[in-house]
């Protein structure tokens, strides 16, 4: 062997060490970098999920929201339903022929007169009390007739209507009624509150 052989292999094992710690140096540092990224992936797939679970929560809180605000506002009108609508027969009764007779006259219809048939319900704290008559008039004055009563504010149930050949139009026969609370209401059924 000469002598530049030997002194070469010497050379090329003292190099061998350093050059096998960088390339193990390198290796741990890929696989670090590459188990970080991985755990970086996982962190922002976590993140994701618990920003997704957040807006979630918020939709279903502002659902929720929406819910009891709509509830509070059913109780409400249910109670002003209870107090206006359903008030007693003394109360609202004649307030109540005269809008009809109102919003016919505004329609152009005459219904002249009324009978006023009623019904008890007893089970809920209720009577009903019908409006019954008979009207001469176009197809436009009947639809507007039925459109004011509608917009009314007072609680009417147009519970029949025929129609006929009539006097220069359309002869019509209404049946309306409303509710009215009685004094006393079963208890339990939410009528008498």
């Amino acid at each position: 062997m000469s002598l530049a052989a030997t002194f070469g292999g010497r050379r090329a094992w003292a190099w061998a060490l350093p050059l096998a710690l960088v390339v193990a140096n390198l290796a741990w540092l890929l696989a670090l970098g590459s188990g970080g990224r991985v755990r970086q992936a996982e962190l922002d797939r976590r993140l994701q999920r618990a920003q997704s679970e957040r807006r979630d929560a918020v939709d279903r809180l502002a659902e929720r929201e929406r819910l009891w605000i709509a509830a509070a506002e059913n109780r409400d009108r249910v109670e002003r339903l209870d107090r206006e609508s359903f008030a007693s027969e003394r109360a609202r009764f004649t307030d109540t022929v005269r809008e009809l007779k109102d919003l016919a006259a505004r329609a152009g219809l005459d219904p002249g007169s009324i009978s006023y048939p009623s019904e008890a319900l007893e089970e809920f704290g209720l009577s009903r009390r019908s409006f019954v008559f008979a009207v001469d008039g176009s197809y436009n004055a009947l639809r507007t007739f039925l459109h004011l009563v509608e917009l009314s504010p007072s609680f009417l149930v147009v519970e029949q209507i025929d129609v006929g050949d009539g006097r220069g139009g359309l002869a019509v026969r209404l049946r309306l009624s409303t509710l009215f609370g009685t004094a006393a209401a079963p208890a339990g059924s939410g009528g008498g509150r």
